[in-house]
């Protein structure tokens, strides 16, 4: 859902930047598809901080408790630094993960023991290969230097999550 928001969001930047040109984005102004970046950011921080949370609240693989710490570690200070762009460029900053990051968070949330430890791995294999990808895309397509940076800026703890939910979803089996 999240990319197919992204891609319209890129479409219609696109088109917006054929049809205006000499109007591009300057270092004050932030793109849709910019705005679309920070907000679905601030989501993906407060799914990983709940998804986090929940991890240290019940599991007891080694691996997965720190996959869950450093998740809450590192997305917080994320979240506080897009809040900033939030504000900066006047995106309304969500409240909590999107409606299908509840789901998924509930959907594992239901789970234990082993069965929650590699649910649970899995879900952030896969959502920091897309986070990933999402940071590419704004870094090659954003219009904004500061919200280009802050993807950037991004991407060397977005691996390290990913190394680390491999390596918790190898070690829960």
């Amino acid at each position: 859902m999240r990319r197919l928001t992204y891609l319209s969001l890129a479409a219609a930047a696109a088109l917006l930047a054929a049809a205006a040109p000499g109007t591009a984005a300057t270092s004050s102004s932030a793109s849709g598809l910019d705005k679309e970046y920070i907000k679905t950011s601030i989501e993906g921080d407060r799914f990983e901080i709940a998804g986090g949370k929940l991890a240290l609240s019940k599991s007891h693989n080694a691996a997965v408790r720190a996959l869950g710490a450093r998740l809450v570690k590192d997305h917080s200070a994320s979240l506080s630094d897009t809040l900033k762009l939030a504000k900066r460029f006047g995106v309304e900053a969500p409240k909590k993960p999107s409606e299908s990051q509840q789901w998924e968070l509930s959907i594992v949330g239901g789970q234990s023991g082993t069965a929650f430890d590699h649910w649970y791995s899995d879900l952030e294999t896969l959502d920091h290969i897309q986070d990933l990808q999402d940071a590419s895309d704004e870094i090659k397509d954003g219009s904004n230097p500061a919200v280009r940076d802050d993807a950037k800026t991004e991407v060397p703890t977005l691996r390290t999550h990913l190394k680390m939910s491999r390596a918790a979803l190898k070690a829960s089996g």
